[in-house]
């Protein structure tokens, strides 16, 4: 096999929620979507050496980047909702925090990175929910968004999936 070996840049993230009518959001200007296998583990020792070790992936640590600031994104991730008024040339969108009784919702993520062929690889990560959310305004600076948070198993897919496509494919939709 030698597709999907060499991944090469991030080309497209998107977030789906869970529950209900699901939605997509793309993120605009992902820069980059990692993860971490968290793992527990033990060792049980006797007569002055190791005699069993235990290892099993428990969850995923993740992280995402985007450049500037896409508001459906940040919604979908929080929970909250994003209000339009007016017409233009005076419309606002809004994006309002109440914070204290608001409990985010698990969503999952979908990361598309191309191969040095026709190829692409996909992870999608199926039940995230965020932990973490930030960004600067900066003289001379973009905001960047940053956001990291912890995915479990779904139940049905389990933790993620790395997927290697011999010919590359769009993003799924749910």
């Amino acid at each position: 096999m030698s597709y999907g070996q060499r991944p090469f840049g991030l080309r497209d993230v998107k977030l789906v929620s869970i529950g209900g009518t699901p939605t997509q959001v793309d993120l605009p200007a992902a820069r980059t979507l990692s993860f971490n296998e968290r793992v527990k583990s033990g060792e049980l020792s006797g007569d002055d050496k190791t005699i069993a070790v235990v290892a099993f992936s428990d969850a995923i640590e993740w992280e995402m980047e985007a450049g500037g600031i896409s508001l459906e994104a940040y919604a979908l991730m929080t929970g909250r909702t994003v209000t339009e008024e007016g017409t233009t040339p005076s419309q606002t969108r809004t994006l309002t925090g109440s914070g204290g009784l608001e409990v985010f919702p698990y969503f999952k993520i979908y990361g598309k990175s191309v191969g040095d062929g026709a190829d692409d690889i996909h992870v999608k990560i199926f039940k995230a929910k965020l932990t973490n959310i930030q960004g600067q305004l900066g003289d001379g600076e973009f905001w960047v968004t940053q956001a990291s948070g912890i995915a479990i198993d779904d139940g049905t897919n389990g933790l993620f999936e790395i997927v290697q496509h011999e010919q590359a494919e769009d993003l799924p939709a749910t």
